[in-house]
């Protein structure tokens, strides 16, 4: 099967025709800015994460929003909607999102710095809608893997508050406060938990457009307390991949599970 082909992978899962022109619009990443910036549109790619049969040139998954939960809207998107790791990584509604600031010296056209607290919206939807850890409570369960998953709710709460970090641990403390590069690799935390966004390569779910890997606030580290690529991230905001010397490799970094 052809990965490039959105309608072909649509069709093999039997996904209905309304969730097919809405969730796989194309969204055009045309930033040409150094650095990520407040409202603008942008993906979150895992690099390092492969999904069995899948050869993307630009490798990884993408965040993503699966529209498999009955409360979904029109538009494919509602409170409730899980969150997946995709290895459709072509830029459309469904996994493009927006950052959006908290606070006054967060506006719109900002950059990100590290450090910054902000929240994450999709891209498009008919409703103001932020991804959050949720936490087990009484009406919240686990996800499969035994983690606090990541849905969209509809109201901003602590939950939905997230920051960036350096992916080197050894150069965290001085990238503080530095605006965040475009394409740069990095460790997406949960600020109430202080858990990473992880991929849960181990544990997948089943949605409208095929089998994908769970996503969770959850650390995946090595013995030295190094992230794992399970934790890797990279926004970026336009096609055109930046060049960089920085390729964000370390000691079990690269998975096919």
């Amino acid at each position: 099967m052809d990965h490039r082909d959105a309608q072909s992978y649509s069709v093999n899962v039997r996904m209905g025709n309304w969730v097919e022109e809405t969730c796989l619009q194309s969204v055009v990443l045309d930033s040409t800015s150094e650095f990520l910036r407040y409202g603008e549109d942008a993906q979150l790619l895992c690099p390092d994460v492969r999904f069995p049969g899948w050869c993307d040139g630009a490798g990884g998954v993408a965040l993503s929003c699966s529209t498999s939960d009955h409360n979904s809207e029109l538009d494919g998107l509602g409170p409730g909607c899980t969150m997946t790791a995709s290895p459709l990584t072509e830029s459309c509604v469904r996994n493009c999102f927006k950052i959006c600031g908290i606070g006054s010296s967060c506006e719109k056209g900002e950059p990100l710095k590290f450090g910054d607290t902000f929240a994450i919206s999709p891209c498009v939807s008919s409703k103001p809608l932020f991804v959050a850890a949720v936490m087990p409570r009484l009406y919240a369960e686990r996800g499969v893997s035994g983690h606090p998953v990541l849905k969209l709710v509809d109201a901003q709460d602590p939950y939905c508050r997230w920051t960036v970090a350096y992916w080197r641990k050894t150069m965290r403390e001085k990238a503080e406060g530095l605006p965040v590069p475009n394409g740069a690799r990095v460790v997406l935390k949960h600020n109430a938990t202080n858990l990473n966004v992880a991929v849960e390569t181990d544990f997948r779910i089943a949605t409208f457009f095929g089998d994908e890997y769970e996503v969770t606030a959850h650390s995946i580290k090595d013995s030295g307390g190094h992230e794992k690529a399970q934790n890797i991230w990279e926004f970026v905001t336009s096609n055109k991949r930046p060049e960089t010397d920085d390729d964000g490799t370390n000691n079990d970094t690269k998975t096919n599970k």
